[in-house]
């Protein structure tokens, strides 16, 4: 990432100050969220008790919502660095 600075030092994206511990955080999440769920979609595909697969499946789902939230989140405060 380019915009990253030095430490806790604010970077300016969107409406709010982000710093590169911050961003740091976020891509970490981001990498554990999909881990989750890829591997409980796994195992999911794996399964053959129906009850346990549909537990599976419903924990990969809320993985991918929680992915998706902080991906969206990212990408609202990365915009207007991108139209510069």
């Amino acid at each position: 990432m380019q915009q990253m600075q030095q430490n806790n030092q604010p970077i300016q994206q969107g409406q709010a100050m982000l710093t590169s511990k911050n961003l740091t955080i976020l891509e970490d999440m981001l990498n554990y969220e999909s881990l989750n769920y890829k591997k409980l979609d796994m195992y999911a595909q794996n399964c053959n008790d129906p009850q346990l697969k549909d537990i599976c499946n419903k924990a990969a789902q809320l993985h991918k919502q929680h992915f998706n939230m902080l991906f969206n989140y990212l990408n609202s405060h990365n915009k207007p660095a991108q139209q510069q």
